[in-house]
């Protein structure tokens, strides 16, 4: 995965996550919801918590691309309805196995999408990631 088409699905990965509709092709970000006592200022993110989000990053960025593959070939809605399904427990399933709620992955998106250092620093870690 390039360096761009990271940037590109930290862009859109909360948009992603709340409906991966392939069959659209113009996508507006859904404001997510941030947990009480939290602000999108908060650039504070732990190393940890940065190796995870990418590493979640980068599996819900392929399994997108993927799955919008896979649409493109769809024959009926009832198709792209059922990949799109299937993506979004796919990307769910990435982002636990990463040991992340899909509130704290969104949260996280959102901090990173507002801090161009900490944007980086996900990007990062998402370009040095293997598994």
């Amino acid at each position: 995965m390039t360096l761009l088409q990271t940037a590109a699905a930290v862009a859109v990965a909360s948009s992603v996550l709340a409906a991966p509709s392939f069959a659209q092709q113009g996508r507006t970000d859904t404001p997510v919801p941030q947990a009480p006592g939290t602000t999108s200022q908060t650039s504070e993110m732990s190393d940890a918590m940065v190796q995870k989000v990418g590493v979640a990053l980068r599996h819900v960025a392929a399994i997108r691309q993927t799955y919008e593959q896979r649409a493109q070939a769809a024959n009926s809605q009832q198709q792209i309805q059922d990949l799109n399904n299937q993506a979004r427990k796919e990307m769910v399933k990435a982002i636990g196995d990463q040991g992340l709620s899909m509130p704290q992955y969104q949260q996280a998106i959102q901090m990173a999408q507002a801090n161009p250092a900490l944007k980086q620093r996900v990007i990062s870690a998402a370009e040095q990631s293997r598994d």
